[in-house]
């Protein structure tokens, strides 16, 4: 009988498997929740998918029902490690782009969006960019030449200020709520209750001020939430019937794809119309393993794996590569074959953005999370320190005194002087285009925006109690003209008291406010109650009012024209005027010329041939003010429009001065041209007075 040289091993029962909680169609469903974006962005001009939307609600889902899950073990919430292995991969396609917008800021973008586009970048890298924007007040819309090539990045900023707070949030619970149970249970019932709240805040805000409701974090917390909830119901086994997964999962395919349609999301995201996306990725999620009748297999399949390895660069790339198109071309409009062009070229540099970064990538979350956080971090400094210097310098150049000759400007049309008719001619164009879009005089003490009740007076000149004194009041087409006002009131020892608010004129405060949310509007006409106050009050020598003569005046009445509805509104403002040997004065508002025609401005030649201009007639508008004016005891009107336009046209640089910075106010260096003009009819009204 032979010997066995090594014994027989033992049968052992098998380990059972712990049932893994990854879900296999979320690859899927984040790959088509973001290419819709870019296919919306592309093809449907600019219109907003809900693809956003249920990104967020899937990024909740995922960080959740990790953290949720620690929390029942009571293992670490390794936070350091989880802001290590997010950041790692997130930053480093970020920085990339982010490179490359400042490099085309220089180089190809709308030199006076620079400065702009330099603080976007700056905001993006540190994922603030949400918060830039709604400061900015930039609304979220079509693509086109002056967009910023950064907009898009709002929602990563609000995944990664989630990303970095939440888990904070969830350890500080974890130091306060000892029991394990007890920390389970206060978890999710605070999730709860803070997505509810979120909810009805986004409802709210997205009803007052959808513009800025739409980039806030807290109106979209709701949506990270939900996707946290639904992680919750998923860990403890709360799915649907398995007979129910493949009518519910196609349902939710059907309402995330169809929500792009049916809303537009600009306006109506974060409210009460997100559910349709979020609800779609939630039935998505609830169905899933639904078997081959349901969307499982499709969101498993490996184009769509595919798909999402390449959609978080896809929709990094694809919006600066559109704004630098529509550049290029001068133009906002994207036929299908420069949607085409644009759609691949994304796809081209988003995947020599994998090939470049992946190995590092790789590299850095290998081992440590310290790697990993570092590496993070250096990305984010590479794209942000760069931006930060650039912005210092244009910031520096546009804080510099300008200094004119004194034939620059208005003086090459005053017929009085004609040795200044060629002024400017063959010169460095002033302000420069860089800082075009910042050469504004406005100043925050005299200066009220948004749904901010404050009423912002500053005083401007002398202090001396029997001083002169003037109130100049009106939109931010009043607040070009502070410079220019303290310089006049310095001259002559008056004192002016400045209180502009933005898209709003003085007017009866009743009069409607077209095209601000409900929370503006209100502001706006409780600060024209505020200013008939102090025209009441009886301390002024004079008033002083100018505004935007695109302000919208609507009439309701066939018979009645909308500048007939202006000139009742100031009329009933006028009233209120302590007396009438107060003058009031009204200074004629400036050209108004297309936003896209200072694309004219940065060729050279066109300039010099005349073409950047208007006809008169189109960049004069015309207003109610002439026939306040007329109906009112000691009214006057200072029109300054020869000094700004030639008898035929209006010219976007005169005398080698910039007229506008914008197509609709004057630059600060243009209005200071003016100062002696305007001084001079004061002064005139004013002694006659």
């Amino acid at each position: 009988m032979l010997e066995i040289a090594r014994p027989l091993r033992q049968a052992t029962p098998a380990t059972p498997k712990k049932a893994s909680h990854r879900i296999l169609e979320i690859d899927g469903l984040r790959g088509i929740a973001l290419t819709l974006v870019v296919v919306f962005h592309l093809f449907g001009h600019g219109r907003v998918s809900g693809g956003v939307d249920v990104f967020l609600t899937v990024s909740g889902f995922l960080l959740i029902m990790s953290l949720g899950r620690a929390l029942s073990t009571g293992k670490p919430l390794g936070i350091v490690a989880r802001w290590g292995r997010t950041f790692s991969r997130l930053a480093p396609p970020a920085a990339l782009v982010l490179l490359a917008v400042t490099i085309a800021s220089f180089v190809v973008l709308s030199p006076w969006m620079r400065e702009q586009n330099l603080l976007e970048v700056v905001s993006t890298a540190f994922y603030v960019e949400n918060w830039q924007l709604i400061t900015t007040q930039l609304a979220y819309g079509a693509a086109g030449p002056l967009t910023s090539p950064l907009q898009h990045f709002w929602s990563l900023s609000v995944q990664a200020q989630f990303f970095l707070l939440f888990p904070l949030l969830v350890g500080l619970l974890t130091l306060v709520v000892r029991l394990r149970k007890a920390r389970v249970a206060v978890f999710w019932s605070l999730l709860a209750a803070a997505t509810l709240a979120s909810f009805l805040y986004a409802w709210h805000a997205n009803d007052v001020n959808p513009q800025a409701a739409y980039f806030d974090t807290f109106a979209r917390f709701w949506e990270l939430g939900a996707g946290g909830l639904l992680a919750g119901l998923i860990t403890n086994g709360r799915t649907l019937p398995m007979i129910l997964r493949p009518i519910a999962g196609w349902l939710g395919l059907a309402m995330i794809i169809s929500s792009g349609f049916i809303f537009d999301g600009g306006s109506a995201y974060p409210g009460p119309a997100a559910l349709l996306p979020v609800g779609g990725a939630a039935f998505v999620l609830l169905s899933a393993n639904g078997g081959w009748l349901s969307p499982s297999p499709l969101l498993r399949s490996r184009p769509l794996v595919f798909l999402d390895s390449i959609s978080y660069g896809l929709y990094l790339w694809h919006w600066p590569i559109l704004i630098v198109f529509f550049t290029i071309n001068e133009t906002d409009q994207l036929s299908w074959v420069g949607a085409c062009l644009v759609m691949g070229l994304a796809v081209a540099v988003t995947l020599l953005t994998r090939w470049i970064l992946n190995p590092a990538i790789a590299w850095a979350t290998a081992k440590t999370a310290k790697r990993a956080l570092i590496f993070a971090l250096v990305a984010i400094l590479a794209a942000a320190v760069p931006a930060g210097a650039a912005y210092a310098v244009v910031e520096l150049r546009s804080s510099a005194t300008i200094a004119l000759d004194s034939c620059a400007g208005a003086a090459a049309l005053d017929p009085d002087r004609p040795e200044c008719a060629d002024a400017g001619e063959g010169e460095e164009l002033v302000p420069t285009l860089e800082t075009l879009r910042s050469d504004d005089a406005n100043r925050g003490a005299c200066w009220s925006r948004g749904s901010d009740p404050a009423v912002n007076v500053c005083s401007l000149g002398s202090d001396a109690p029997g001083a002169f004194r003037i109130l100049a009041v009106g939109d931010s087409h009043n607040n070009v003209w502070l410079d220019v006002y303290e310089q006049i009131a310095e001259l002559h020892g008056w004192r002016i008291d400045a209180a502009g608010r933005a898209g709003c004129q003085w007017v009866e405060p009743g009069t409607p406010v077209y095209g601000q949310p409900d929370d503006e509007a209100a502001a706006c006409q409780d600060w024209r109650a505020a200013i008939d106050e102090r025209v009441a009050s009886g301390e002024y020598d004079a008033i002083l009012t100018t505004a935007s003569s695109k302000s919208g005046f609507r009439s309701d009445d066939d018979a009645v024209s909308d500048a007939e509805v202006h000139t009742i509104a100031l009329l009933g403002a006028w009233q209120h005027r302590s007396d009438d040997r107060v003058p009031i004065i009204v200074l004629r508002d400036n050209p108004i010329f297309p936003q896209e025609s200072l694309e004219c401005i940065a060729d050279r030649a066109a300039v010099d041939a005349g073409e950047c201009s208007l006809p008169r007639d189109e960049a004069l508008l015309e207003t109610g003010f002439d026939d306040a004016v007329a109906q009112t005891t000691n009214a006057h009107t200072i029109d300054l429009s020869d000094l700004e336009c030639g008898p035929a046209r209006c010219e976007m640089v005169v005398g080698g001065v910039i007229v506008t910075r914008d197509g609709a106010h004057l630059t600060r260096a243009y209005a200071a041209t003016l100062a002696p003009y305007l001084n001079d009819a004061l002064v005139e009204l004013l002694e006659d007075d």
